[in-house]
């Protein structure tokens, strides 16, 4: 038996492959599709021709209500403040009812309307059912001219209003996160003035970066950059800290690395908007950045309109 893998790269066509997800043991030599869960602990590989191990029933995540995501949410700031810890990620589980759309349906929609993002679709029956269609370049690289982008801050791509000072702090974090692990890698960086990105419904605050990396420094740079703040938070370590204590699900392969991998041109993508399929669901995976400032009825929002970018091709 052998998994169906189906992606495409902005301005590309789309690939299918068909074999199988393996564990990597040294992911820095592997080449080709290239999977990680949250935490970078575990890295999978896909190898054409292979076949599937055992199947394995996949477990529901866990899914909660608003009202516990709000409790959740103001014992959250409540730790941020008391360690005065600038920023960290609070995701969440919602549970999309699939009725009639496919998987496959599901990832043409997504192609089709998300132009610049990483669009993939995995039917695995180890590792699970996963689609997404992610903005965020974590690194691309051609021939030693890599670039990333440090994409953070959230509002309703329709909010005419001007970005708060709790937005614009947030990416801050994240820019100067970036920058400083850039500079101690790379060689003639460059950064954009801050501006805006569209993700489907939202729209992020971002600046982009371009640089050159040596090839034998890229993995280093890859591991050192994930997981970046806009994804964990802000001290790194306290921020995991934090999410391990309050977030009830396992995250996965959310907000892991996803993408192409090679000597001479790679293509990682951080693993947002994305989901997994079991029996009648989609479980699409969202988070927000909270901070000491936060309010936590505007953060569950954020995360239903981040939500909205599956969840509107499912009816």
């Amino acid at each position: 038996m052998q998994a169906t893998l189906k992606y495409r790269i902005p301005g590309q066509p789309i690939v299918e492959l068909h074999g199988a997800f393996c564990l990597l043991d040294n992911p820095k030599s592997f080449e080709g599709f290239l999977l990680s869960d949250f935490q970078a602990q575990k890295f999978y590989g896909f190898v054409e021709g292979a076949s599937e191990p055992d199947f394995q029933s996949p477990q529901q995540p866990i899914v909660i209500s608003e009202d516990a995501y709000l409790n959740l949410a103001h014992e959250f700031i409540h730790y941020l403040q008391d360690l005065n810890i600038g920023k960290a990620i609070l995701s969440r589980v919602k549970a999309i009812p699939a009725n009639q759309t496919t998987q496959n349906d599901l990832f043409l929609q997504l192609v089709a309307n998300y132009q610049n993002a990483f669009c993939y679709s995995i039917e695995h029956s180890h590792i699970g059912n996963w689609i997404g269609a992610t903005p965020e370049i974590l690194l691309s690289v051609s021939n030693g001219v890599g670039a990333t982008m440090s994409l953070a801050g959230t509002k309703p791509v329709n909010d005419k209003q001007a970005w708060g000072e709790k937005e614009l702090h947030e990416q801050q974090l994240v820019t100067d996160f970036i920058q400083h692990i850039i500079q101690e890698n790379c060689t003639n960086v460059e950064v954009s003035n801050r501006g805006e990105l569209v993700a489907g419904p939202v729209v992020h605050l971002i600046h982009r970066f371009q640089f050159l990396v040596n090839q034998q420094k890229e993995w280093n740079l890859i591991t050192s950059l994930h997981p970046t703040p806009a994804v964990s938070g802000f001290p790194r370590d306290k921020a995991l800290k934090c999410i391990a204590n309050f977030e009830p699900h396992e995250r996965e392969f959310y907000a892991g690395i996803i993408g192409i991998k090679s000597e001479k041109q790679s293509q990682l993508y951080v693993n947002l908007r994305c989901g997994q399929f079991i029996e009648n669901n989609l479980y699409a995976y969202v988070g927000g950045g909270l901070t000491q400032a936060s309010e936590p009825q505007k953060e569950w929002l954020e995360t239903e309109k981040k939500a909205e970018t599956l969840a509107k091709f499912m009816a």
